[in-house]
């Protein structure tokens, strides 16, 4: 066994080293003399006294070792900070769940940790509604304004981005935010100070200048090659491109030679019946459409066929119906809708109809006939442009010379109602004549001309109705008529033209301000035309309510429904009645303020022969 004395200056001890276990008889002599065993240095220690050196040196034969001792006072603490390294933000893991007072807690350890040189303060709060974590940079050796503070900055951005956690997201189609662990935010502190920046930091400063040149010429050469990249394929898409074209080309111009195109008069037109429209429409090919109808996803339309197209070419053929979305001169201001009904004469005759009338009106496509070897393939309605916009199949369709189309007004009744149209229209080209009114009478003149209109329609015994509308030839004539058959007069209008009677009953309907529907039987007592708050077309209406002895009065100035006589509205009208197990259910049919419940009330008074003798919602 080998025995090594050290003497260890530093902590003023003496320490054994043995190359094997030394034997009990050396270790109880050891112990009993101080000695202790020390783990980490793999040693017998003990503090240097006489004793200890003495006991030492009789194990070892005088072997002594010396341990140099560190000179504290020139020690200096190595700094391997490095701002650059520092601020480049990589993820790690981190408890989402914990309290924001933890989260703050943990930011602040990780940024004093990483930015030893700086001073930040994190600090948490909590409401019954929010949480909320600050973080704020209060000194460092950097100047307010500069890139490296900046730098920190963001890393102390993405650094609290990190421990944020969505509960529940933001809706982009509402102003409804989304639910965070908390919200906060990362500023530099209005009295930030600006620490004393040594050699060292100066050079880690001029570090962070080189890395930075360095990343911002790597992104140059990348966003380069990138473009260099994107002109090549750009290039190459060009070529693919014109090379497409050329081939697009010459089989517009196969198919162009490989047709025959009949133009058909009036007599020689006829009609495709039962065509099947995919819902599906603008596909490329033929083979679209007919999976859309193989999958049952089309509907069953009349189409009358005004040109027809027949290919002699197979090869031309498969073109085309690989190329519907294609413009060709031959399908350039064909198809579109039509319909026989005497009721319509434009579009706006159409669209000024109830749903009840629109399901009576029997609409037809018109397209084009393409046929091949003789048969008829399929149909394209083009609705005026130059390609197949829409496309019907034909198999088990039916052909049609003419199709009958059954009137819903009798030839004497719709020769009366031209007749009415054609003095409406007199009437109105005269009073612009009179009044002037050639360029005012849609706008600033349109008081003056409704009121000369009125009067005349009056006289002739002409009473305005949407029949004789649809009748009227002149668009701007018809657009403006709807509109004077829409238009309400106003409340104050409307309760001075009718002759009210004091001590007579009479049922009101009205949306109060809260929104809801109300009716209400009263006694008239007298109304007086007002201004009420901010509106100036108001009524003041006094009244004795059903079962009420004295006289109430109410503000009106918006829509409103009086008949004549005392009438009960029934429950289900305006709500859904459910009775089960001896429970009675009630439940609104429409939201507050809907005005539709006005229509509601409308037609079930109508229903009983029952007119509204005032009306500021619509006029029958």
């Amino acid at each position: 066994m080998t025995a090594v004395l050290k003497i260890n200056e530093e902590l003023n001890g003496i320490e054994l080293y043995f190359d094997n276990k030394p034997g009990n008889e050396t270790l109880t002599h050891l112990k009993s003399n101080g000695f202790r065993y020390s783990g980490f240095k793999k040693c017998w220690w003990s503090k240097r006294t006489n004793e200890s050196l003495s006991v030492a040196n009789d194990i070892t034969k005088n072997k002594i070792t010396y341990i140099e001792t560190k000179d504290h006072t020139k020690k200096e603490k190595k700094n391997d900070f490095n701002l650059w390294n520092a601020t480049q933000w990589t993820p790690f893991d981190v408890n989402k769940e914990q309290d924001e007072k933890s989260i703050a807690k943990e930011i602040k350890k990780h940024l004093t940790k990483r930015f030893p040189h700086c001073k930040f303060s994190v600090t948490s709060s909590y409401n019954s509604m929010t949480s909320s974590i600050t973080i704020q940079i209060k000194k460092a050796p950097y100047e307010k304004k500069s890139v490296y503070l900046s730098a920190v900055r963001v890393y102390c951005e993405a650094l609290l981005n990190h421990y944020r956690n969505c509960y529940d997201a933001a809706d982009p189609y509402t102003d409804y935010a989304g639910s965070y662990n908390f919200y906060g935010n990362v500023s530099i502190d209005w009295e930030y100070s600006q620490s004393e920046q040594t050699e060292g930091i100066k050079t880690d400063c001029d570090l962070y200048d080189l890395k930075s040149e360095e990343k911002a010429n790597e992104e140059k050469l990348k966003k380069d090659a990138d473009f260099k990249l994107y002109l090549e394929e750009e290039e190459r898409r060009n070529k693919e491109h014109q090379k497409m074209q050329l081939e697009e080309a010459k089989k517009i111009e196969e198919i162009t030679s490989s047709i025959e195109i009949k133009e058909l008069d009036e007599e020689d037109k006829y009609f495709v019946m039962n065509s099947q429209f995919a819902n599906l429409n603008k596909n490329c090919t033929l083979t679209e459409y007919k999976n859309e109808v193989e999958k049952g996803d089309y509907s069953n339309q009349d189409v009358k066929i005004t040109k027809e197209v027949h290919f002699t070419s197979p090869e031309a053929f498969e073109y085309f119906g690989n190329m519907l979305m294609t413009n060709f001169e031959f399908l350039n201001g064909t198809g579109g809708s039509f319909t026989e009904d005497k009721r319509i004469n434009s579009y706006l005759d159409y669209d000024m109809m109830d749903e009840f009338e629109k399901r009576t009106v029997k609409w037809f496509r018109k397209g084009v006939a393409v046929y091949f070897d003789g048969e008829l393939k399929f149909i394209v309605d083009a609705q005026g442009h130059s390609y197949a916009r829409y496309v019907g199949l034909v198999e088990g369709s039916e052909i049609k010379k003419t199709v009958e189309h059954q009137q819903t007004i009798k030839e004497d009744d719709l020769n009366d109602l031209i007749t009415q149209a054609n003095t409406i229209e007199d009437i109105s080209t005269s009073i612009i004549a009179e009044l002037d009114l050639l360029e005012t009478w849609k706008n600033e003149g349109w008081k003056a001309y409704k009121k000369a209109l009125k009067k005349e329609m009056l006289l002739a015994n002409i009473n305005l109705s949407k029949n004789i509308i649809q009748q009227i030839d002149i668009p701007e004539l018809k657009q403006n008529l709807y509109k004077l058959l829409m238009e309400v007069e106003g409340i104050q209008e409307q309760f001075e033209q009718t002759f009210l009677k004091k001590g007579e009953k009479y049922t009101l309907c009205y949306i109060s301000d809260l929104g809801s529907f109300n009716t209400q039987q009263f006694t008239f007592d007298s109304f007086e035309s007002t201004k009420y708050a901010q509106y100036e077309n108001a009524v003041k209406l006094v009244f004795k309510p059903q079962n009420k002895r004295k006289l109430y009065y109410t503000h009106f100035y918006s829509d409103l429904l009086i008949f004549k006589g005392w009438h009960e509205l029934p429950e289900n009208v305006l709500n859904n009645v459910k009775e089960s197990k001896g429970f009675l259910t009630i439940s609104s049919k429409y939201h507050s303020c809907d005005k539709q419940q006005f229509v509601e009330v409308l037609n079930y008074f109508k229903k009983q022969d029952i007119d509204p003798i005032i009306n500021t919602y619509r006029i029958n």
